[in-house]
């Protein structure tokens, strides 16, 4: 099998896989750096990064990116189009010029959209920004509980680690002394508000301080979530500098606990970290880049054995494997991500470099070190082919993103660099082989399903992908798992592990996609069973292979049609409790409206759809029709839409393949009329949507709405 592997990644970079800068064509030349950069020492020679997510829903990654004091900091989004626009004024976000580190996009209070938190240095403070949802942003700071006592943060990752069902987060706190006893501000646990509480002392997550310096005196660089020993619980790998870098086993009970082997974790100076299954055996490894000096002496107070790579035995211990995989030389190394850049089904691994401080004449051939690609040869083993690829920038490298920006079906990548100004490396030729990308769309606090995995089974392999808001140091890659699938048409099976622990399996899924997997409500309704026995209604010809997609379901209840069957035609009467919501005569009934995603109707025996591959709520045809209306379809638009539950955009970007899913109810109000007498006069509201699905066509579903006066 791994010769096979191998021959498959031979063939992939015999398709002339490369990279080409795009950055200006893009629209992201910009620059970072410091007025007087010698003021702010090694601190301000370390910053610089970018954060990475799709913020507007509209199913393409953004980026936030970090300019020190050369300016205010830049909010890029994606146009679609192979551009960006800086976006920052009109979003409401202000940052800088100042001593700002990074940022990190990630949805802390669990209302659907990616709210944006900012670190910085020099005892700068952090900023929440709050995703309003409508492309604007607010400042939350004072009310989220941040009070950061180091005085240097560079990263921040969110992992809901005591599985409450939200995000929680981890900074670090590189070169800060910290208090001795009591909260430290390394771990911070969110109520579920987007409000944070100090509990690294009570979790008993440590100060990350190396033997050289004093017990209060953190190194910390890069942490992140990740569920090492596959035990459902979100553990912690801290890359840290001069030796400190630990491994923290999540005890299940609000608590960690240090199973540092100090034998197997031996990074000299750990920055960057990429977390991945590299060797396709289901677990999650761990690289750490380091610093490695071509001419192999140590001129400085740093030292220079180069990165590591720890592979996983299966149970959350670890062994190297740096030597055998080939990935120890890289220079002075930061931001760093595995991604499968050629399609082949084998985690490739990325990392910038670079070190500069001008005043330390040792730094001087660090000044320009080259990005590092090294190519997984399928194996175990990697090549490093930066050069070859056109890859090898020589900017100051501080993050990576690893990102499909232009969603041709391969992994692009961002560079960001300090003093200097980032890199778009477009990917060509990686989309020779086929793709999967998939996110998950999750219920409660955790909506982009932080902690969950998708394994992807095709042509006898399976590969995991565990989703992450973590940190590649400064950087992060956007929440989504990309798989590469080689010559293989479709993936036999798609296995979902939700954070709490449930199950989705999709069978037979095609490739060439961007799927949007939604976690299934518990207990919830489906659209499995027979007519009456379901309150799903067909909206349109039971004969017709259109009638294959979506299915309204109107809960209560209401009456059947006069065939026993439920009619497109829901008549309620105001206060009557088989139909009204609230079963009180108020002047309105209340009917809650859900769509169903149908796997296999029996109604339906021709129907076989795989996908949700587009959909789009009707509008009223005229602009003339009653506000009542217009409001309605703004309402389930906004609910069943791009950034709604099933994630759907009018672009075909995204398909929603869950099976027998039905959305959360959305309620409809139908006021009642009132006629010049003042009597009560019924209500008529329309609602439609739209749907395609890849291979079993359109599916177009009207209900008609009608409110009736009590008796």
């Amino acid at each position: 099998m791994a010769a096979l592997a191998l021959l498959a990644g031979l063939a992939t970079r015999a398709h002339g896989l490369s990279f080409t800068d795009v950055t200006a064509a893009a629209g992201l030349a910009t620059t970072h750096g410091y007025a007087h950069e010698a003021a702010w020492g090694e601190p301000g020679i370390i910053a610089g990064g970018v954060a990475a997510g799709d913020y507007d829903g509209d199913g393409f990654v953004d980026l936030f990116v970090i300019r020190g004091q050369q300016g205010a900091a830049q909010l890029f989004r994606n146009a679609g189009d192979g551009t960006f626009a800086d976006v920052a004024a009109t979003a409401g976000i202000a940052v800088g010029p100042g001593l700002h580190s990074s940022a990190t996009f990630a949805d802390v209070d669990g209302d659907g959209w990616l709210d944006l938190l900012v670190v910085g240095f020099e005892s700068t403070w952090p900023i929440l920004w709050h995703n309003d949802g409508d492309g604007t942003f607010t400042d939350v700071t004072a009310g989220s509980g941040l009070t950061l006592p180091g005085e240097h943060t560079f990263s921040a990752s969110f992992g809901d680690y005591d599985r409450d069902g939200d995000l929680d987060l981890f900074v670090s706190l590189w070169s800060s002394d910290l208090p001795a006893s009591g909260p430290h501000g390394h771990l911070w646990r969110n109520d579920g508000t987007g409000h944070f509480a100090d509990v690294s002392d009570t979790a008993g997550v440590p100060i990350f301080a190396a033997s050289i310096f004093p017990a209060t005196f953190d190194m910390s660089f890069t942490g992140n979530f990740a569920d090492i020993d596959s035990d459902g619980w979100p553990d912690l790998l801290v890359a840290a500098d001069f030796g400190a870098s630990r491994v923290l086993h999540n005890d299940g009970d609000g608590t960690f606990s240090d199973v540092t082997d100090p034998l197997v974790i031996t990074d000299e100076n750990g920055m960057g970290a990429a977390i991945g299954d590299y060797d396709n055996d289901g677990d999650l490894d761990w690289f750490v880049s380091s610093i490695w000096d071509p001419n192999g002496i140590v001129e400085g107070y740093w030292r220079i054995s180069g990165n590591r790579l720890y592979r996983n035995a299966g149970d959350g211990t670890f062994t190297d494997a740096t030597d055998t995989a080939g990935v120890r030389f890289g220079y002075w190394g930061w931001g760093s991500t595995f991604a499968d850049l050629d399609n082949d089904g084998h985690l490739d691994l990325v990392h910038v470099n670079g070190w500069g401080p001008r005043n330390v004449p040792e730094s001087t051939e660090f000044h320009a070190d080259p990005a590092r690609v090294f190519l997984s040869d399928g194996d175990g083993t990697f090549t490093e082919s930066a050069a070859a690829l056109g890859a090898a920038d020589t900017g100051q490298g501080r993050g990576v993103v690893a990102l499909d920006y232009d969603r041709d079906g391969d992994v692009d990548l961002f560079y960001s660099n300090n003093s200097g100004s980032p890199v778009l490396l477009r990917n060509d030729g990686g989309n020779a082989n086929a793709s999967l990308s998939v996110k998950l769309l999750g219920r409660g606090g955790n909506r982009e399903a932080i902690g969950g995995r998708v394994r992807a089974t095709a042509a006898a392999i399976t590969q995991m992908r565990e989703l992450r808001a973590g940190s590649n140091f400064e950087s992060q890659d956007p929440a989504e798992a990309h798989f590469g699938l080689g010559a293989a048409s479709s993936v036999d099976e798609l296995r979902v592990t939700w954070p709490d622990g449930g199950e989705t399996t999709i069978a037979d899924v095609a490739a060439d996609a961007t799927l949007v997997i939604s976690q299934p409500q518990p207990g919830g309704p489906d659209c499995t069973g027979p007519a009456p026995g379901n309150a799903c209604i067909p909206g349109g010809v039971e004969s017709s292979r259109t009638e294959c997609i979506v299915e309204w379901l109107v809960t209560p209840t209401p009456p059947l049609g006069p065939s026993g069957a439920p009619s497109r035609t829901v008549l309620c009467r105001d206060g009557d409790a088989a139909c009204d919501r609230d079963g009180i005569a108020d002047g309105a009934c209340t009917i809650d409206l859900a769509l169903c995603v149908n796997a296999a109707d029996p109604r339906l025996p021709r129907c076989t759809p795989s996908d949700v591959a587009t959909l789009a709520v009707t509008a009223p045809r005229k602009t003339s029709r009653k506000q009542l209306e217009r409001d309605v379809h703004a309402q389930l638009a906004t609910a069943f839409g791009p950034a709604g539950e099933l994630g759907v955009g009018p672009l075909g970007l995204r398909a929603n393949p869950t099976p027998d899913h039905c959305t959360a109810a959305v309620p409809v109000a139908i006021p009642l009329t009132t006629s010049s007498s003042g009597a009560l006069r019924p209500t008529k509201l329309r609602v439609g949507v739209k749907a395609k699905s890849s291979r079993a066509g359109g599916d177009s579903d009207v209900l008609s709405l009608q409110c009736l006066p009590p008796l």
